[in-house]
């Protein structure tokens, strides 16, 4: 070890907490283990840097992005692979009752065409709007929540079947306003699409939790499987339903959403009798 004189080793300490502060842990101090209090002193900061060093990126959010990758490759070899095979296909069905002129066979797979197709580009769509997910510009704001519904809930007023209804005692609440809308107009769309009744009823409402808000998306449809509640928000998880355009990427949106502005989410539900959405946004002091 080269020899310093107590100045230049407390130097070299300051240096080193400096270079901690900007997250920078490669560096180390010569030390011996001595009763010296800068002996002491430097070995604790080594020890403390090696454990920071190591644990920077934590191992849980490195299995989740593994956990995506497994998921996004999987869905890219099965979900897109297969329904572009169902288009070939088709197209060779198509070729041969072309040879027959059987005109209604043709208008059936066409039909089927088409249904496979719109089903491709709304998983690719789904995974693009996933993937483009960007937190870096969120801008927390005060949101009037029963005026947002009602702006979202308007584009559903041209399905005659589907009725929402807001509770007017929605709060004010501090949050991003995209993410916000991101967040309701999936959960509306979710309960659109998988309900299984002549008429779709869906309530929203909030219920004060004393430091966040609970907002919840009430529907009638046909509920969830117990042992779907916890892979409903996985990516690329669909629930069986009878709408074949699903995706199952809805919710994984919404998921990632609410986890990167401090909130959680959670389903109730029983089969056959409907499923509320529960998430929470934190309460922001004025």
């Amino acid at each position: 070890m080269t020899h310093q004189t107590d100045k230049e080793r407390l130097e070299s300490i300051v240096e080193m907490i400096s270079s901690m502060a900007k997250l920078d842990f490669s560096e180390r101090l010569d030390t011996e283990i001595t009763n010296n209090p800068i002996d002491i002193i430097s070995y604790g900061l080594n020890m403390l840097s090696e454990e920071l060093e190591h644990n920077v990126v934590k191992k849980s959010k490195l299995e989740e992005i593994n956990i995506s990758l497994e998921k996004f490759s999987y869905t890219v070899a099965h979900d897109l692979k297969s329904p572009l095979n169902t288009i070939s296909g088709l197209i060779s069905l198509i070729e041969q009752e072309n040879e027959t002129a059987s005109n209604k066979k043709v208008q059936e797979y066409i039909s089927l065409l088409k249904e496979t197709n719109e089903r491709s580009r709304n998983m690719v769509n789904g995974i693009l709007e996933y993937s483009r997910l960007n937190f870096r510009g969120i801008a927390m704001q005060r949101i009037d929540l029963r005026k947002l519904c009602s702006k979202i809930a308007e584009e559903y007023s041209i399905h005659k079947h589907v009725h929402i209804s807001i509770d007017a005692h929605m709060p004010l609440v501090y949050h991003d306003e995209t993410a916000l809308t991101q967040i309701v107009n999936n959960l509306l769309s979710n309960a659109v699409k998988h309900n299984d009744k002549d008429i779709c009823e869906i309530q929203l409402s909030s219920v004060d939790k004393g430091n966040y808000y609970e907002i919840r998306v009430s529907d009638n449809g046909p509920g969830i499987p117990n042992e779907q509640k916890n892979k409903i928000f996985n990516l690329f998880e669909n629930q069986n339903s009878h709408h074949s355009n699903s995706t199952g990427i809805g919710l994984a949106i919404v998921k990632r959403i609410i986890d990167e502005t401090d909130g959680t989410i959670r389903v109730e539900s029983d089969e056959k009798k409907g499923s509320t959405f529960v998430f929470t946004i934190q309460k922001r002091a004025k």
